[in-house]
């Protein structure tokens, strides 16, 4: 059993987005199970606070990077120079699109999927051409539940997660021959800083939070460390590929 309770201690893991909200979960539970991690985030300021949250600069498995995912050369030579990695997790998102079609900035909406949905592709082409992530390594990718419900007022949300799900067996295949692993990770309901770029209150926020906590069965809405369990399994698994694993509190029930 111990092998199995040390299976990441000492690998390298980059974890993209990690500064705040789900990334920084992952990243959590990741230096705990013993990894080295690097964070990436577009913003120093975000870095250093994650930084210092994590355990401070005195923590030798702990790093921290800037770079903008938009920017395909750059982005693609700081994976470089982190290279070889044994694992990468990309949660990196913008803003949570939400509100009326006949409302929608599609200027903003197109701005927005060069995070989320195009950097998914900026980090996989990068794998893809160098090496990257080491043989038996893998990707986990970040979509949302607007992909499995969609309706109305998310519907450009909805298609921008659906993409990324529907992208993970392809990229795994694509993958394959580097035996570099690629899953998702689809999470339901959870307590982030990107609700606050929603333009909702603290008020208005734990309005909607105590809301989807009486509809979910496990009658609670989540942590980013709680759906960082998901990351954790999928970096850990070697025999899961090309899969998406939701973890939504049984909102899909």
């Amino acid at each position: 059993m111990g092998k199995y309770a040390d299976k990441l201690v000492g690998k390298k893991i980059a974890v993209i987005g990690g500064s705040s909200g789900i990334g920084f979960g992952a990243a959590s539970l990741l230096l705990e199970a013993g990894a080295d991690v690097t964070i990436i985030s577009s913003s120093q300021e975000k870095v250093n606070s994650a930084i210092s949250r994590l355990g401070g600069p005195d923590n030798t498995s702990l790093h921290g990077l800037v770079g903008d995912v938009r920017d395909e050369a750059a982005f693609t030579q700081l994976l470089l120079s982190v290279a070889p990695l044994d694992h990468l997790v990309f949660s990196s998102v913008d803003k949570i699109i939400r509100g009326s079609l006949a409302d929608a900035d599609l200027d903003e909406a197109k701005f927005l999927f060069g995070v989320k949905f195009w950097g998914s592709f900026v980090v996989g082409k990068a794998l893809a051409k160098h090496d990257i992530v080491k043989s038996g390594g893998s990707l986990t990718l970040t979509s949302g539940a607007a992909a499995l419900r969609p309706k109305k007022g998310a519907s450009i949300g909805s298609a921008l997660n659906a993409g990324v799900i529907a992208s993970t067996a392809a990229l795994a295949d694509e993958l394959s021959e580097k035996r570099v692993r690629v899953n998702t990770v689809v999470p339901g309901l959870v307590k982030t800083e990107l609700w606050d770029k929603l333009g909702h209150s603290k008020e208005k926020q734990e309005e909607i939070f105590e809301s989807g906590a009486k509809k979910l069965p496990v009658g609670f809405v989540a942590t980013p460390e709680d759906i960082a369990e998901a990351y954790l399994y999928l970096v850990r698994a070697d025999y899961s590929n090309g899969t998406t694993i939701v973890i939504d509190g049984g909102g899909s029930v």
